[in-house]
């Protein structure tokens, strides 16, 4: 198990990062007030996922800003209960929120016939993070090439618009990064120490954790999924990121 959480670790470092750069680019090269346009959808779900995990631990909200010209914000308080890791939580909602919505976005195209959507994925069965990836990100080409060329759907065109602008939104800003390192510090201290458990003394005792894996299983897909939206962001803005550069020289 100690490997599968350090694998599911490193890549959730990497889907951060990558978030953080693809927010970066798009805004770049948008210009701020097309970028606003492009990413309200995922801005407005990234504070109400703040929001709602500020509800979810108690913590008092005193203002919230869904979408301005500087972004948004959600102003709190401490949480009642949890302490650092209920923070941490409420710092990285967003995490948990907008994979939520991209599910759900995916089952709404997928099933309203009148979409002509086909947004059936296959996957590699295999656990592994960086497995999963390549197998997702196969599969994600084949959707645009079923989608965009086959099916002729326009409304793909739009799935893709709001998948883009959600994942953009992942990225923690600065003040979520402030408010939630102590909280990330420990939780990675305590599941790192119950992997090791696990691994040397409950699985001995024929324990095999069905509860822990079945939840490092789901993070790993939210993380591969967001990793090939991402990487599909990354490569859609290059040539805007490219093209803004020159225009400047």
């Amino acid at each position: 198990m100690l490997s599968s959480v350090i694998d599911l670790l490193f890549w959730f470092a990497v889907l951060i990062v990558c978030s953080y750069f693809l927010d970066r680019m798009w805004a770049m090269s948008l210009g701020r007030w097309i970028y606003l346009v492009f990413a309200a959808p995922g801005i407005i779900i990234h504070e109400l996922s703040h929001y709602a995990a500020c509800k979810i631990t108690g913590a008092h909200v005193t203002n919230v800003k869904l979408i301005s010209s500087e972004g948004g914000s959600v102003t709190h308080g401490p949480p009642e209960r949890g302490g650092v890791l209920s923070q941490a939580f409420i710092s990285m909602a967003p995490f948990f929120g907008i994979p939520l919505l991209l599910i759900l976005l995916a089952l709404l195209f997928d099933n309203v016939g009148s979409f002509n959507c086909d947004l059936t994925w296959t996957h590699s069965i295999e656990w592994n993070v960086g497995s999963m990836l390549i197998g997702t990100f196969r599969s994600a080409f084949d959707l645009i090439k079923i989608n965009l060329f086959d099916n002729r759907s326009l409304w793909f065109i739009l799935y893709l618009y709001l998948a883009a602008s959600l994942t953009t939104a992942m990225a923690p800003s600065k003040q979520d990064f402030k408010n939630s390192w102590l909280g990330l510090t420990l939780f990675t201290v305590l599941i790192i120490v119950w992997a090791l458990v696990q691994d040397n003394l409950l699985s001995g005792l024929g324990w095999d954790a069905p509860v822990g894996n079945f939840l490092i299983d789901t993070m790993g897909w939210i993380v591969a999924i967001g990793l090939v939206l991402c990487l599909f962001g990354l490569v859609l803005s290059l040539p805007f990121f490219i093209l803004k550069k020159i225009i400047r020289r």
